[in-house]
């Protein structure tokens, strides 16, 4: 169950540390819970006459608890079982990750196209329901009539007896096309207009206009849809071609398209292509019925036929809508409102946002949402909407032409927004003289106005998003989103800044694509990262290099938690060579262990080590972060590798760029490089007798004030000459420091003990036993004198789990408690 669990839970939540239960109930539930190493598991079952059985018992039942947990915060449960009545799919198929999206569209499409509504027939059935429509249209009153009318069909100023029209039953039937039709269709042509941005520091302000629902937005204003599609004009057609010809390719899609039909289109309702109307008077305004592409398609207007995907996009973003004016009136009328409710709806918004962005790629998915008792089952129709039009390899009803169009309006749309900005920028005398796009991509676009403030730069956007709306038709809408006042752009998808929300707000770090929000980088990369550039956008570069110098001193000495340094990488089941760092540690743990389980794709954490000698292999250097732990004192964290390939990469991609073109290498071979910290731990041979020859060395600087002296020979613990002379304050301060760490440790001990029930004290992590090296021959038994070592103890802890960070406090306490007891050893004071 907890196996089974996890992996749906783990689908349907995307999180950098998903690499283990305990990380998603610390994630979603902000609770811990224990994890024990199966060796403690097996001697707890097994040992003492099963006295101990109880425990393991007891953790499989948390771990099932859990998982229940995690199946009610996500409604894991209601959600699949609202999918599988709406869709006709099975219920245990309807899980997240269980099922590919092509076989839950198809039950979808099965079911909604028995109940689409359209004129373009006649009137055949379906006029009593009109009628009852309208009474209880009628019947409603003044304020409930204005939620329940869409605001796009308000902005149309289509009337309610034009709306009622379409309420009649059509007869549309779900197409399914060989795949040797399929295979016979025209390839996709057409990509999202994303551009090559200026890349730089911008310390002026930027602009960030956001189209609402791009996508959907256009299928309504051009009645984009399977139905409405009367063919496609041939490639390098001009104008005066299509009044002589009229000639199209005699496909759509996957079927044949005579172009006898598509002529008649042109003819009856192309007004501006028909050569006949221009000797008539009423020639000079013409108003067509159909509608031509950037690429060639022929639509005709809602005026003909109204598309199937125009009413559902209407229904489907007045829905959204109403949810979000919803939340805000929640926020606003309701007191100690519970965050579950804002959560819910917020959730439940932004999927209607997500399904009707992707419709030019699964157009007939949508055609589901009509009824708003099903808005649980959003959430899981974003992930399936992946391309279902555009899918020629594996689709059945795909139909490229359809989702070219849309994006190839929108890549029209966002180019006459940004010649636009760039006319306003080059007019001498004009108000925003100098205005300059920076970046555009899909459905939104920078805007640079130098030497402007924040408030100019709103009232800018305003003006902007009004003209560029006016322009479009509805229910297309530009809105100003957010303006950065010091900004970094990469590339294409990566930039930062920070960012104001309004005038009057304070700004905050914003970040798309680059390393601070990355799943692939640990720790260490975003916090550094994050706060050298929060320091360069508000005291300068100055600040940075200072910044930088001392993150690197804490590096290389050694100063940071092992948790900054864990990386997540996932892991397949199959390679064809050998595969990722992270893959070669995972075949290293399946050796020692057969039983561990890896499911495919599952994040795996490691931490790259220092190890013996000058070749080697990074494979060979990747260890759990566990085991790092266990062999604090042959193992450390390769700093080095952290610095040059992770922290410096992040921050010359960044730092590199106009104006200020910095070499981080050059500020790294600047910076002093202080001498890592010496380890205080138990030998541990658990990894293999190897250990770096910093491990023999012994320490110059003296552990109560770290002034340099004299080492004496391989001690870790050296005080200096100046310390001895004050006999009584220096064995204060040492004993002072051994009860501090003593007390932390207790302390630190009792919450495990707490969230485990296992009794936990400084002594029981990372436990220390006496070994004797064994007899190999040579000397009598009388004459020699047998090697004593201490070892640790393997595993360190009862519970064993890298998510907690009191693993990480205990393990440092530990080294504080060691190091102080040398302290006092060293003199001659008991500790």
């Amino acid at each position: 169950m907890v196996f089974a669990g996890w992996k749906i839970i783990s689908e349907e939540v995307k999180h950098p540390n998903f690499s283990s239960l305990e990380a998603m109930v610390s994630t979603v539930l902000s609770q811990t819970i224990p994890m024990h190493d199966e060796l403690n598991l097996s001697n707890w079952y097994a040992c003492n006459s099963g006295r101990e059985r109880w425990r393991v018992l007891h953790h499989r039942l948390v771990q099932c608890t859990a998982t229940l947990l995690l199946f009610d915060a996500l409604d894991i449960i209601g959600r699949a079982g609202e999918a599988a009545r709406l869709s006709g799919v099975e219920f245990s198929q309807s899980f997240p990750g269980i099922r590919g999206s092509q076989y839950k569209v198809e039950g979808v499409l099965l079911r909604a196209l028995q109940s689409l509504n359209s004129t373009e027939r006649g009137l055949k059935r379906g006029n009593q329901k009109v009628k009852s429509d309208m009474e209880s249209f009628t019947s409603l009153s003044d304020e409930t009539k204005s939620q329940a009318t869409s605001p796009w069909k308000t902005r149309r100023k289509m009337s309610l007896h034009k709306r009622d029209e379409y309420s009649s039953n059509c007869g549309y039937f779900f197409f399914s096309p060989s795949l040797n039709d399929t295979n016979k269709q025209e390839a996709l042509e057409v990509q999202a207009l994303t551009l090559e941005p200026q890349s730089g520091h911008h310390a002026d302000p930027v602009v960030v206009c956001d189209f609402t629902a791009l996508y959907p937005s256009l299928v309504i204003a051009y009645n984009l849809c399977y139905s409405t599609c009367a063919g496609k004009l041939n490639y390098h057609t001009t104008r005066r071609e299509m009044r002589r010809e009229g000639r199209t390719n005699g496909r759509i899609g996957p079927m044949t398209y005579p172009e006898n039909r598509t002529a008649t289109v042109l003819q009856h309702h192309l007004k501006s292509c028909n050569p006949d109307n221009h000797d008539s008077i009423d020639c000079m305004s013409p108003k067509d019925r159909a509608y031509i592409t950037p690429n060639g398609t022929i639509f005709v207007s809602e005026t003909v036929v109204r598309g199937v995907l125009p009413q559902v996009l209407d229904e489907l973003l007045s829905t959204r809508a109403m949810l979000k004016k919803a939340a805000k009136e929640y926020k606003k009328r309701v007191q100690d409102l519970a965050p579950s409710i804002l959560r819910q709806l917020e959730a439940r918004q932004l999927a209607l946002k997500y399904v009707a962005n992707v419709t030019y790629g699964e157009c007939c998915l949508i055609l589901l949402f009509f009824d708003l008792a099903i808005l649980s089952v959003y959430q899981h129709f974003c992930s399936w909407t992946v391309g279902y039009t555009s899918a020629t390899f594996s689709g059945r009803c795909a139909m490229p032409i359809l989702a070219d169009s849309i994006v190839e309006c929108g890549r029209r749309t966002l180019t006459n927004a940004i010649n636009l900005a760039n006319a306003w920028g080059r007019e001498e005398s004009g108000r925003w003289k100098g205005a300059e796009v920076l970046y555009g991509d899909t459905d939104s676009v920078f805007i640079k106005l130098p030497g402007r403030s924040v408030k100019e730069a709103f009232e800018f956007g305003e003006v902007y998003c009004k003209t560029v709306t006016s322009l479009n038709p509805p229910p297309v809408q530009l809105k100003l989103e957010k303006v950065y006042l010091g900004s970094i752009l990469q590339t294409k998808k990566k930039y930062c800044g920070m960012k104001f929300d309004s005038p009057n707000t304070k700004p905050s770090f914003e970040a798309k694509g680059i390393e601070t929000i990355r799943r692939d980088q640990c720790s260490l990369t975003q916090k550094v990262l994050r706060n050298s550039l929060v320091t360069l956008f508000r005291h300068g570069v100055h600040a940075v290099k200072e910044y930088l110098f001392r993150q690197w001193s804490l590096i290389i000495a050694g100063q940071l938690p092992v948790s900054d340094f864990i990386l997540t990488g996932r892991v397949r089941r199959n390679y064809r060579g050998t595969g990722p760092v992270q893959a070669a540690l995972h075949r290293r743990l399946a050796e020692a262990d057969p039983g561990r389980i890896m499911r495919h794709r599952q994040r795996l954490q490691y931490v790259i080590v220092a190890t013996p000698g000058v070749n080697f292999k990074l494979k060979d250097c990747v260890v759990t972060p566990m085991e790092l732990l266990s062999n604090w004192d042959a193992l450390a964290v390769f700093a080095k590798y952290y610095i040059d390939r992770h922290v410096n990469a992040a921050l010359q991609r960044c730092f590199g760029l106009a104006p200020h073109y910095i070499d981080i290498k050059t500020w790294y071979s600047e910076c002093r490089k202080p001498k890592a910290r010496i380890h205080f731990w138990p030998a541990s041979r658990s990894m293999g007798k190897s250990s770096m020859i910093t491990a023999y060395f012994g320490s110059d600087s003296c552990s109560l004030c770290g002034e340099q002296c004299k080492a004496k020979g391989r001690s870790r613990v050296v005080i200096c000459s100046k310390c001895q002379l004050d006999d009584v304050h220096v064995a204060l301060v040492a004993t002072r420091r051994l009860q501090k760490a003593q007390q932390d440790a207790t302390a630190a001990a009792n919450i495990c003990t707490a969230c485990s029930l296992c009794y936990e004290d400084p002594s029981t992590f990372a436990p220390v036993a006496t070994v004797e090296d064994e007899d190999h021959g040579g000397e009598s038994s009388l004459t020699r004198k047998r090697k004593v070592r201490e070892e640790l103890v393997i595993p360190i802890a009862a519970c064993t789990s890298t998510d907690c960070p009191n693993t990480f406090k205990r393990h440092r306490l530990r080294e504080e408690i060691l190091e102080a007891e040398a302290i006092c050893n060293a003199l001659d004071e008991e500790p």
